[in-house]
């Protein structure tokens, strides 16, 4: 099966949390959610979820996206009244010659879209680079597939992202610290599997598995509301940020339990529960700051100003 997860970072609400078929396309996915998307919003995605047709409806709403850009997008650059293709060979070597760490254009994606967005390219260093070819040609092998072309070679020597918003609203300095909070979700997957284990299913009844499967999301929704009331409290009041990896350790390793008695049987009082968690939460479940990493609260400030 697939889990699809979307929730808004500035208020933890959830936007969407649904199970679905393994062979539903992520693609898919974002198309059923765009009634979600308010004017203003931004939208950052993964590479799976680009679909020009969405990218399209996403603008129509007067919404923003910000992702990487695919390798099968084909992307166009206007000169004079027509549209030629971009040559990514040209632009890494133009970017190698001039010593450029990052640059950025105006294109249009799709043959018959022609969807104008800003193209941002980060150059990779030559060790990244070369961990990627040599991924890309072991899955070429697996698979029977030609040798990489030179186009593919160039673009995987890049970083590349593409928004609709405007340089104001996302400076090219900028990119990497927006892209990294998409990695916000990533660690929630995390804490699914390491912590609640959702993954770890025996053979049973299909009956069965729905039953095991909503429950640990209705565990985690669960928690998800009371640690995001939590962490808010922490940062207004103490300015510090929560670690969510350590505080569901807890809540489901030790608090379980008491949480439990109160909910189901009555036993003990929900605030009391909550101050007493805050104020655990405030010496043991705080962020560390790795050396010169800023903190994800940190990132989302500096992305908000």
């Amino acid at each position: 099966m697939r889990i699809q997860f979307e929730y808004d970072l500035l208020k933890g609400q959830i936007n969407d949390l649904s199970v679905n078929a393994f062979n539903d396309q992520d693609a898919t996915n974002s198309i059923e959610t765009l009634e979600l998307t308010r004017q203003g919003d931004l939208v950052i995605r993964d590479l799976a979820y680009i679909n020009i047709h969405v990218l399209k409806r996403l603008i129509d709403k007067g919404a923003y996206f910000f992702s990487r850009l695919q390798y099968n997008v084909t992307v166009y650059e206007k000169k004079d009244n027509s549209y030629e293709q971009l040559n990514f060979v040209k632009l890494r070597n133009f970017m190698k010659k001039n010593n450029l760490d990052v640059t950025e254009k105006e294109v249009y994606l799709g043959y018959f879209e022609r969807l104008q967005v800003r193209l941002i390219a980060h150059l990779l260093p030559d060790d990244v680079v070369a961990e990627r070819l040599r991924k890309a040609n072991k899955n070429n092998k697996k698979k029977g597939r030609n040798q990489l072309s030179k186009e593919y070679k160039a673009r995987a020597a890049l970083n590349l992202f593409i928004t609709n918003a405007t340089k104001d609203q996302i400076s090219r300095e900028r990119v990497y610290s927006f892209y990294r909070l998409r990695w916000q979700i990533e660690l929630m997957f995390k804490i699914w599997k390491s912590l609640c284990h959702i993954d770890k299913v025996k053979k049973v009844k299909r009956e069965r598995l729905e039953c095991y499967i909503y429950a640990k999301l209705l565990c985690i929704v669960l928690t998800w509301k009371m640690l995001w009331a939590v962490a808010k409290f922490i940062f207004v009041k103490d300015k510090k940020s929560l670690s969510f990896y350590k505080a569901f350790k807890t809540l489901l390793r030790i608090k379980l339990t008491e949480l439990r008695n109160i909910l189901f049987c009555g036993i003990g009082n929900i605030n009391q529960f909550m101050i007493s968690f805050y104020h655990m939460s405030k010496t043991k479940h705080l962020l560390e700051k790795r050396l010169q990493e800023p903190t994800s609260i940190q990132i989302l400030i500096t992305c908000l100003n």
